[in-house]
């Protein structure tokens, strides 16, 4: 049978998808970030932004250093707006968008609609996801589900669409922060459904996790479910290359740890892994990190292109606050190809390669 790639207009050819980012967020909801716990602060700033003030040019430096001072800032919300932004990356030479919103950091499944209405305006090819993002952004519904309602829940939306609006998903959401049972029985639940359907499974993984959680509370669950690692996008893995804090870049000059030994374990088991956010200039200076540039998360992406990988790896944007986007003073979805093309480009990687990263491998890895 021919395969397919399911987009929120539906089905397409591999060949039709192009030049992708693999992780984006075009209408969704992360105000709920502002409820985390924070850690103790390192370099206290004034509270200059209140929870209702809107994304002003005044306020932008400091959401850049706090970027959950603003409710507004944490909401994709405005259905023209994000058209104007999706229209941009296609103006730029981007073609297809993997959108990785889900319950709870999407405002409802409606959404999925007005993303829609988005690609057909703008002739970018839309990939929505099912499945879930951290537990702690969970609707109540589903903090009680077992392994098996949470695979009949995933066959659904993989079937009829997502909530009631017929939109069928592209690729399963999964999400690893804190670990729990209810939270293994899920990433079990979504790589059996992801494995028997043929479906990409993408993994979320948080800034705070280390390898050894990793490999005992994601990768357990995953392969205990029948993952299969060469539909499974792992992603935000340049958080593992090093923590950029800023007491031991400040006071250890030229100090810079780079370690990319994890992510060789990961590729040697046949895992995909996202290099995302690119273009993401915020910061936690109040809890003494450094924001990762993008000279940093390039540098892990190259060295692992010069050992062969190039075949496993994606990239992505990962726009979720009005802060990155173009109408924000920020990126938006344009720096892959503004920025990140043409440096790799300088840096030596070749138009194989990087055709492999951008095109290639999500054609492959979308296809069911």
């Amino acid at each position: 049978m021919q395969q397919k790639i399911i987009t929120v207009c539906g089905p397409i050819a591999p060949e039709q998808l192009g030049f992708t980012s693999m992780h984006e967020h075009i209408l969704s909801d992360c105000s709920m970030f502002r409820n985390r716990v924070r850690k103790t602060c390192f370099a206290p700033y004034p509270q200059s932004v209140q929870p209702g003030d809107k994304l002003t040019m005044e306020n932008r430096s400091a959401l850049r250093h706090d970027i959950v001072l603003s409710i507004d800032n944490m909401k994709l919300d405005d259905e023209q707006v994000m058209t104007l932004e999706v229209a941009d990356f296609k103006a730029g030479g981007g073609d297809s968008i993997v959108e990785v919103s889900a319950p709870g950091i999407r405002s409802s499944p409606e959404d999925l609609l007005a993303i829609q209405r988005i690609a057909e305006r703008t002739g970018v090819h839309i990939v929505a996801s099912a499945g879930l993002y951290v537990e702690d952004t969970w609707p109540a519904r589903f903090r009680t589900m077992t392994f098996e309602q949470f695979a009949a829940f995933l066959r659904r939306e993989i079937a009829q669409g997502v909530g009631d609006t017929g939109i069928l998903p592209g690729q399963i959401k999964a999400a690893y922060e804190v670990y729990n049972q209810q939270l293994d029985d899920y990433l079990r639940a979504a790589a059996y459904v992801a494995g028997d359907t043929g479906i990409p499974l993408q993994v979320h993984l948080g800034p705070d996790i280390t390898p050894d959680e990793v490999r005992q509370n994601l990768l357990t669950p995953l392969f205990r479910g029948g993952c299969v690692p060469g539909k499974t996008i792992l992603c935000h893995v340049q958080f593992f290359m090093g923590v950029l804090s800023l007491d031991q870049l400040v006071t250890t000059p030229g100090w810079l740890p780079f370690d990319i030994s994890f992510l060789r374990e990961l590729l040697d088991m046949g895992f995909i892994l996202a290099f995302t956010p690119l273009g993401f200039e915020a910061d936690n200076e109040p809890l003494g990190f450094a924001h990762f540039p993008d000279w940093y998360t390039l540098s892990g992406l190259v060295a692992l292109i010069r050992e062969g990988y190039a075949r496993q790896l994606v990239i992505g944007n990962d726009v979720f606050t009005k802060l990155a986007t173009r109408h924000g003073g920020g990126e938006g979805y344009r720096r892959l190809t503004d920025f990140v093309v043409p440096i790799l480009k300088k840096s030596g990687v070749s138009d194989q390669d990087i055709h492999s990263m951008t095109v290639a491998n999500p054609a492959r890895i979308l296809a069911v």
